[in-house]
C-alpha cells in the first residue's frame, strides 16, 4: 500500500476565496506505521475572532510572530509530494491549498465519503462521531496535528471495515462509483487487488484498460410451472 499524507487545518473561516489557514497538520503514514508529522501555526494576515479562537484554541497571539503561508507552503508541497491525500471533508481543507496551484494532481482519500458507506446507520460522519463510534481517542479537537491523528485512525479502523466485506460487495460497490468522482474508491480497489493476490476473484471480467465491470450474463430463464401429464384424479 502506497504512503497516504493524512491532512488537517484549522482556517480563520469557511470560505476559502477570503478566509485564512492559521495551522497546518499533516502525517505521513503508510498502514499502521507512522513515518512522520507536520505542523506548523500561520499567519494569517488578519485577526482571528473569538469564535475561532473558542473553537480551535488558537489566539492571535499564538500566530502574530508565525509564518506566513507563502512561506510554508514550500515546506507542505515537499512533505506531501505526489503522495495520496487523506482526511474528513478533504475537499474543504485542500480548497484553501489549490487557491496557491498546490495539490491540484494529487489522488484524494476521504473518511467522511468511506464512512457513509461504510457506516450507513451512523447517527453523525464528522470527526469527532467518528471518533467516538470507531474508539479513536481524538484529543485537542480542531487543532490541526491532532486532528490529523485521529483521521489516520479513523481510516485505519474503515479499512478493517473494508476488509471484512464479501469480495462481490466490495467489487459491486467499486462498479456502482464507476465515473462519480468518489473519494472511497482507492481503498476498495486496493483490497480487491489484496483479495486478487491471493487467489479470491469476483464475479467479474476487466475491460482492456483494466477497469471494473461486472459478468450480466443473465441466468437461465425459468421454465415456470408446467402442467403434468400424469395427474390423477383425487378421489371424492
Amino acid at each position: 500500500m502506497p504512503e497516504i499524507i493524512a491532512l488537517d487545518i484549522e482556517t480563520t473561516g469557511l470560505d476559502s476565496q477570503n478566509d485564512s489557514i492559521i495551522e497546518i497538520g499533516a502525517v505521513k503514514f503508510n498502514e499502521n506505521r507512522v513515518i512522520a508529522e507536520f505542523s506548523k501555526l500561520i499567519n494569517p494576515r488578519k485577526p482571528i475572532n473569538s469564535f475561532i479562537t473558542n473553537l480551535t484554541g488558537i489566539s492571535n497571539s499564538m500566530v502574530m510572530n508565525a509564518p506566513f503561508i507563502a512561506d510554508v507552503l514550500p515546506e507542505i508541497q515537499d512533505f506531501v509530494g505526489d503522495s495520496i491525500i487523506l482526511g474528513q471533508n478533504i475537499d474543504f481543507d485542500l480548497s484553501f491549498f489549490k487557491k496557491f496551484g498546490a495539490f491540484r494532481e494529487n489522488l484524494t482519500i476521504d473518511t467522511y465519503e468511506l464512512a457513509s458507506v461504510l457506516m450507513p446507520s451512523a447517527s453523525r460522519y464528522n470527526l469527532g462521531s467518528l471518533s467516538l463510534q470507531l474508539n479513536v481517542v481524538l484529543t485537542n479537537a480542531h487543532r490541526a496535528l491532532d486532528d490529523a491523528k485521529a483521521t489516520m485512525q479513523v481510516y485505519q479502523q474503515l479499512i478493517k471495515k473494508i476488509e471484512e466485506l464479501p469480495i462481490d460487495l466490495v467489487a459491486e460497490i467499486l462498479r456502482l462509483s464507476k465515473g462519480l468522482n468518489w473519494q472511497g474508491e482507492l481503498p476498495f480497489r486496493w483490497s480487491l487487488k489484496a483479495l486478487g493476490a491471493r487467489g479470491i476473484q469476483p464475479k467479474r471480467i476487466l475491460d482492456e484498460n483494466e477497469e471494473l465491470f461486472f459478468n450480466l450474463e443473465k441466468a437461465p430463464r425459468s421454465k415456470g410451472l408446467q402442467p403434468n401429464p400424469h395427474f390423477e384424479t383425487l378421489d371424492c
